[in-house]
């Protein structure tokens, strides 16, 4: 689904968002319909038949998606409750966790397809323009205003159109790759190699296991659950130097590493008929005093702002939460208020601040690899930078 404006327009918009992911396509749901804004991503064709990592939401995020107003709709698409979760982190007992002890109440594992491609469609339902076949793009400030160069793809084979936008504010919300943030000289800190791999094993009749499942092993750590589809993930999060990391990608392997935990014995596909991927998962975040020194109205959020290592399960809600944060400071930068953007980033290094420690605390719990090199990683902090240092 998409709006499409004009092909050149220096006026009329009051946000340019780069990236329609969960925390983009929020965003202008959120800013909508009291201002102007314009939605830029590039082809969306290659989602329909991608394979996406199971992710979860917790209970908390229900608050944000009703002030989205599409509470009533995210519980319509089918995404599973999530069940209990089960770990062994530092001992062989399991340790068990019932959702229902928290007090924001059962999360979801997300048919992530479904999800993002339903935010963005509510994005544009609330007015949002949306530009989804951007080629590449190229962004400056000029006079008090940020500018957007973008080539798109033409239609039937014919030549790019090349169109010029123009706003007061930016925002890049296209994650891990930091696209307009990268071009302003902005650079990812506190990130290491951490790297998934991992496979949708086809759905076995006779599982009908609710819970996530998470093991620490001698060089990385395994996650697994169900997700709505009815396949199963399996995932292993290994550095990105070592040296098993080639002969994980055959399925036998990497299934038959996992079994040598009985919390993943019993997991049995249908058929070894399935991919391994790989995909980068490395937490870190941008200098929030080198985006302070940018020209004002500039904005990053979610995985462009702070990315989180996937041990904490934030990631999504990372997504939503900035998104929301950045509306507001939004909405009072464009009303005239001088420290808008200040107020948004001391909020943001409270955020990583407490990210990073949490972060700190999980991987020192696992005392019986602590001499292993993944392990040792994750817990040498850099002198009073609260990151985690990787030598990789």
């Amino acid at each position: 689904m998409s709006a499409r404006p004009p092909g050149h327009s220096t006026a009329e918009w009051d946000a340019i968002i780069v990236g329609a992911g969960p925390a983009g396509s929020a965003l202008a749901r959120r800013l909508r319909p009291r201002y102007r804004v314009l939605l830029l991503d590039r082809p969306q064709a290659r989602a329909a038949g991608a394979a996406r990592i199971g992710e979860s939401l917790p209970g908390a995020a229900r608050v944000l998606l009703q002030r989205l107003g599409i509470y009533d709709r995210f519980l319509a698409q089918g995404h599973a409750e999530r069940g209990a979760s089960v770990s062994q982190w530092d001992q062989d007992t399991p340790t068990w966790f019932d959702p229902v002890r928290d007090p924001h109440g059962l999360g979801w594992h997300l048919d992530r397809v479904r999800f993002d491609a339903d935010l963005r469609a509510a994005a544009v339902a609330a007015g949002a323009a949306l530009v989804d076949q951007v080629r590449h793009l190229k962004v400056s400030a000029m006079g008090g205003r940020w500018r957007v160069d973008l080539a798109c793809l033409g239609q039937a084979g014919a030549a790019p159109s090349v169109r010029t936008y123009e706003a007061p504010v930016l925002v890049d919300a296209t994650g891990r790759s930091m696209t307009a943030a990268r071009q302003l000289g902005l650079v990812r800190h506190g990130q290491d190699r951490l790297i998934c791999l991992y496979a949708h094993l086809p759905p076995d009749e006779r599982d009908e296991d609710q819970a996530t499942r998470i093991c620490a092993d001698t060089n990385g750590w395994w996650y697994s659950a169900r997700v709505p589809s009815g396949k199963r993930v399996l995932a292993f999060h290994l550095d990105g130097d070592d040296a098993e990391l080639k002969s994980l990608r055959d399925p036998a392997r990497l299934l038959a590493k996992s079994h040598r935990h009985p919390l993943f014995a019993g997991i049995r596909p249908a058929t070894m008929d399935f991919p391994v991927r790989a995909q980068p998962a490395g937490g870190g975040g941008l200098d929030p005093d080198a985006l302070a020194a940018l020209p004002e109205g500039f904005f990053a959020i979610g995985d462009a702002m702070l990315a989180f290592d996937p041990i904490a399960s934030q990631g999504l809600f990372n997504a939503l939460a900035t998104a929301e944060s950045a509306a507001h400071a939004i909405e009072r930068y464009i009303d005239g208020v001088d420290d808008a953007r200040v107020r948004y980033l001391e909020e943001m290094r409270a955020v990583a601040a407490r990210y990073h420690q949490h972060l700190g605390e999980t991987y020192a719990a696992v005392t019986r690899y602590s001499q292993e090199r993944f392990w040792r990683r994750r817990t040498s902090w850099r002198a009073g930078a609260g990151e985690i240092a990787s030598p990789i």
